[in-house]
């Protein structure tokens, strides 16, 4: 078993993403391949700014998550063929509205707490790993996008979480 893990800037754009795409096939010939990626460059910093102009009072946010939402749109349309655009571009609107619902609610609050602030960055990763799942599977590649909220565990220290290594092990073996 292997595990890759790519960072911002691997997955910063499509062309990025396709040699990403590129080294996990290779990879995934010689033996059973787990991927992690993080958010698109520059996209974590983006968020927790939308979060913390929501909790300022601003809804200034708004139009920086739009630019944030057609980032990811248009890194799909120049990944997949238009004939399968429509579920993947309906799964990045659908997180995106999540996203603007969580700053609705910190902006309402007027509070970006430690939680609410892991909860809004999870999102980069939760679009770039849906978007590359897509442009696998597209590929025929036999992958299966894991929601690593499920998989892995941590104590309650939100803004810095220890991993529990034990519970995470066990639940992505049975995940397996």
């Amino acid at each position: 078993m292997q595990v890759l893990k790519f960072g911002g800037t691997s997955v910063a754009n499509a062309e990025n993403i396709n040699k990403v795409i590129s080294i996990v096939k290779a990879a995934m010939i010689k033996d059973t391949t787990f991927v992690a990626v993080s958010a698109l460059s520059g996209v974590t910093d983006i968020l927790l700014k939308c979060g913390t102009i929501a909790a300022s009072g601003s809804e200034s946010y708004k139009e920086i998550l739009k630019e944030l939402e057609n980032r990811h749109l248009e890194t799909a349309k120049s990944l997949l063929p238009i004939a399968h655009h429509s579920s993947v571009l309906s799964n990045v609107k659908k997180r995106c509205n999540e996203i603007e619902d969580i700053c609705n609610g910190v902006y309402l609050l007027g509070e970006l707490s430690n939680r609410i602030k892991d909860k809004i960055v999870s999102y980069g990763e939760l679009l770039s790993s849906q978007i590359i799942t897509a442009v696998l599977l597209e590929d025929d590649i036999d992958v299966e996008w894991k929601d690593s909220r499920e998989l892995i565990k941590t104590d309650s220290g939100f803004g810095h979480a220890i991993v529990d290594f034990p519970a995470t092990e066990k639940k992505t073996l049975t995940a397996i």
